[in-house]
Order: C-alpha cells, then sequence, then structure tokens
C-alpha cells in the first residue's frame, strides 16, 4: 500500500511538472504573437523533460520526507535519470535530424535509414568528446554507460550554470546600485522622440518620392509608344526627376532608374538610424524608469540589496578561491554542521542534544529553496533567451511570421536545443547540489547516476569556471564604466531638432 501510495505521488507529479511545461512554451509562443502552431510532438518533448529534469529535482525533497521507501526511492531515481538521459541523447537528437532531411526532401523510403546513420555519427561525436572532456572517468565498465553519459552531460552543463552563474553574480548588483544609474530628465526623453519621429517622417517621405518615381515610369512606359508624348512625358519626368534630389558636386541622375535606386539607398540608410535611434530611445526611457525608481523608497531598497548581493558575489568569489586552494568537503552534510555550530554558539553550550532531526529539516528547506530558486532563475533566463531569439527571427521576416519549411525548422530546432539544455542543467544541478543531501540519502542518488562519479572535481570545475566567469564580467563592467565616464558619455549627445532651433 504504501509502494502504491508513493508511486501515485511520484506520477502525480510528473504529470503536473508536465502540464507545466506545456502551459509554460504555449506562454511563450502566445506572448510573441507566432501565428504558427507548435508541432505537438515537439511540445510533447519539450515538457517531457521539463518534467523529468523537476521530477530529478523532486525526488530529492520526497526522499528525505519519507515518502519514499528504500527501493521505490530507487526504482523512481533509475527511471527518472534513464528517462531523461534517453530523451537528451536518444529521441531529441534523432528527430532533429529526422525533421531535418525532411526538410531537405531527403528520399522518404530512405528517410529513417538516413535519420538514424546520421544520429550515429552524432552520438561518435559526442561520445569521443569525452576524451577532450575533463573529469570523464575512463571507460573501465564500457563506453555506453550511464557513468560515461552523466559525466559527460555533467561536464558541459557544469560548465553552463558556473558562466550563467558567475555572469549574473556581477550583472545582478550592478543592476540594484544606484551609484550606476544614470540621471536621465525628461528633457532627453523628450529631444530623442522628437529626433527619432523626424527620421521616420523623413523616411516615409522619401519612400512616397520612390512611389511617385515609379508610377512615373509606369505611365510613361504605357505611352511609350506616342512619339512626341514620350518625348514631352520624358523631359517632364527628367524635371521632376532633378527636382526630387541633388547630388551635388557628383552631378544628378542621368536615368529615372539611377534616382530610384539612390533614393532607395538613402531609405536603407534612414531605415538602419531609425532601428538605431529606437534602440536608443528604449535604453533612455528605460534609464529614465531607473533614475525615478532610484529615488522611491522601493529605490533605496533595491540599493541597499545591491551593497548586500555586492558582499555576497565578493564572498562566493572567496569561497571558489578557497576551495580551489583546499578543496571541499564532501562527505559531511554543511547545513547540519551549520546548524548544529549555530545551536552551540547562541545557548552557550547549553543545548547539546542531538540536532539530527532537526538539521534534516533545515537541509530540506534548504534544497527546497535551491532547486526552486535555481529552477526559477533559469526559467526566467530560457524566457528572455527564447523572446529575443523568436523577436529577432519574426523582425528578420519583415514583422511578420512566416509558415514556410525554413521558418518551422528554425522554430522546433530552437524549442528542441533549448529542452537539451533544460535537461543538461538539470542533471548538473543534481550533481552540484549533492554535497547539501545528508549521507544516507545519497546511495540511491549515486546508484541511479552511475556509481562514484568525481564529485569533487564537478565542484572544482564549477568554482573555476564560476570564478573566471565572475572575474570577465567584473572586468567587462568596469571598463565599460570608465570608458563612459572618460568619453562624457553620461550626458548622451543629441542631434540637433527643430524644437530646439525654435527655442533659439
Amino acid at each position: 500500500m504504501e509502494n502504491m501510495l508513493a508511486l501515485l505521488v511520484v506520477g502525480a507529479t510528473f504529470c503536473g511538472f508536465f502540464w507545466l511545461g506545456w502551459w509554460f512554451l504555449s506562454s511563450l509562443w502566445s506572448q510573441k504573437s507566432m501565428e504558427e502552431s507548435t508541432d505537438p510532438a515537439i511540445q510533447g518533448l519539450w515538457s517531457s523533460v521539463f518534467a523529468f529534469s523537476c521530477n530529478l529535482l523532486t525526488l530529492i525533497l520526497l526522499e528525505m520526507m519519507g515518502i519514499l521507501s528504500n527501493r521505490m526511492g530507487l526504482l523512481a531515481w533509475y527511471a527518472t535519470v534513464w528517462g531523461l538521459l534517453l530523451l537528451l541523447l536518444g529521441i531529441i537528437p534523432f528527430y532533429q535530424v529526422y525533421r531535418l532531411l525532411l526538410i531537405c526532401r531527403f528520399p522518404q523510403r530512405h528517410l529513417i535509414v538516413g535519420s538514424t546513420l546520421v544520429w550515429i555519427l552524432c552520438m561518435y561525436a559526442f561520445w569521443y568528446s569525452g576524451r577532450f572532456l575533463p573529469g570523464v572517468p575512463p571507460p573501465t565498465n564500457g563506453i555506453f554507460t550511464v557513468e560515461q553519459a552523466v559525466s559527460r552531460v555533467g561536464v558541459m552543463g557544469t560548465w553552463m550554470i558556473a558562466v550563467l552563474s558567475g555572469y549574473a553574480a556581477v550583472s545582478l548588483p550592478y543592476s540594484y546600485l544606484s551609484l550606476f544609474v544614470r540621471p536621465v530628465e525628461p528633457y532627453e526623453v523628450t529631444a530623442m522622440e522628437e529626433q527619432y519621429r523626424q527620421v521616420q517622417v523623413l523616411c516615409a517621405e522619401k519612400q512616397e518620392r520612390i512611389e511617385a518615381t515609379k508610377a512615373e515610369l509606369l505611365r510613361m512606359g504605357a505611352a511609350g509608344t506616342l512619339g512626341n508624348g514620350a518625348g514631352r512625358g520624358s523631359n517632364l519626368l527628367n524635371g521632376m526627376v532633378r527636382g526630387i534630389m541633388s547630388f551635388g558636386a557628383g552631378g544628378t541622375p542621368t536615368t529615372p532608374q539611377e534616382t530610384i535606386r539612390a533614393l532607395e539607398t538613402e531609405v536603407e540608410g534612414l531605415t538602419s538610424l531609425c532601428k538605431l535611434l529606437l534602440v536608443e530611445l528604449q535604453e533612455l526611457r528605460a534609464e529614465r524608469v531607473r533614475a525615478v525608481e532610484s529615488r522611491t523608497f522601493m529605490g533605496h531598497a533595491k540599493n541597499f540589496a545591491g551593497y548586500c548581493l555586492s558582499c555576497y558575489c565578493v564572498y562566493k568569489m572567496w569561497g571558489a578561491i578557497r576551495a580551489l586552494i583546499w578543496g571541499e568537503n564532501l562527505t559531511s552534510d554543511p547545513v547540519g554542521a551549520a546548524l548544529g555550530f549555530a545551536v552551540r554558539y547562541f545557548s552557550n553550550g547549553q543545548l547539546s542534544g542531538d540536532v539530527a532531526s532537526l538539521s534534516q529539516y533545515a537541509t530540506l528547506v534548504f534544497i527546497a529553496a535551491i532547486s526552486a530558486m535555481s529552477l526559477r532563475g533559469f526559467l526566467r533566463s530560457l524566457r528572455k533567451v527564447f523572446g529575443a531569439l523568436l523577436l529577432r527571427r519574426s523582425s528578420s521576416n519583415g514583422g511578420q511570421s512566416s509558415n514556410g519549411p525554413r521558418s518551422s525548422l528554425v522554430a522546433a530546432s530552437l524549442v528542441l536545443l533549448l529542452a537539451q539544455v533544460t535537461g543538461f542543467y538539470t542533471i548538473s544541478s543534481v550533481l552540484l547540489i549533492r554535497k547539501n543531501v545528508p549521507l544516507k540519502y545519497r546511495p540511491n542518488m549515486d546508484s541511479a547516476l552511475g556509481g562514484q562519479l568525481e564529485f569533487q572535481f564537478f565542484h572544482a570545475w564549477f568554482n573555476g569556471l564560476f570564478l573566471a566567469a565572475a572575474l570577465a564580467s567584473l572586468l567587462g563592467v568596469w571598463c565599460q564604466w570608465r570608458a563612459a565616464a572618460d568619453a562624457g558619455l553620461d550626458a548622451l549627445p543629441l542631434l540637433p531638432t527643430h524644437t530646439a532651433y525654435s527655442k533659439r
């Protein structure tokens, strides 16, 4: 009965996470106003990866809460790890290759065979890369084992987590501190808006002239068989063209076609300038919002949080340096040790009772918080990346969605790639969270992950990459701030506008 209840709990959590992943992807598509619908197979693959990933983190909590027995916990761990690896290394890559060959009009009767051969080549490249990846154990028990797969996925995923964490450790305090907020005044935003509007008007006028010239060419082409009439029309057209634009020292255009090409060149330049001004205007508005917010109570609170985050960033960097030099203790529970030290310190040694049960609940809360914050931050980053790529794809199509094969292939490949990134991220997170799990709950996790991996290496790999990414981000932010200060870019130079001239 207990095993049946545990099975129902694991199945219910998996179904809930599957629905959450389906809803998350659907909301991304709807927010970006994409006309084409997502392939149900692709959405199902993404939701499955998301459900297995969340279930992998949930199993730690369920086992610590005593919901899963030792046997049921081991079975759930094996099913989740094997299912996630099957999706990441088998089904998703094969389906990506299958769709690619299908779009390339590969012969239908050889599609499965061709997809299988290409997938085998991809898997060979993935396994062969283990020779060059640090931390991959030698294949003493064979190449195609869970240990070999998890070690390769863990090294790649840890690299991704460390780089993202190092960048966030610097960018988040930088975005909170009022010290780096530029004081933008309302007249600067107004002047930039006026400048952007003038460029839009000028671009529209040039476009109207192009259309007028093309219409005149069509009208004169229809009347080209009339002798004198065509001559008078040509003279009229040439006079109109000369009035459209002047080329200065280069002379006037000799034919209407040259005039149209010159005008189109000007329109392209004005369009690029308009896009640049729009980006600057959006940045200026954002800085104005930050400047106004920094003067409020919430702004002062964010500024205080920025200083706290800066101290935490320095602490994390020092912790990474210390761990690289002296290593980390992975044989004890750091949460329980810290709780025991705190109890003894604040009670002056009077409370000498067993704190094992209390530390277990503290560890449970700590791991739940780590898992929730990690998953929340990853989904927010994923939403930003997904939205930016979809926006770029939409803008490359002239602001309209395309339902062609190439557009569908790009959208599908993007979703499947993000699904693989999610799986890599989760497996690496479990490898790093393991040190916070009490010792008696680690055997099932270690057995499902392939045995005794080099967990010390994953932490050293993370600390080194985190430190390098944080220092590189800190150097980049400092260079950007110093360059802006030296060049006097705190006051953005604006081009003159008609409003400015009228005030003079």
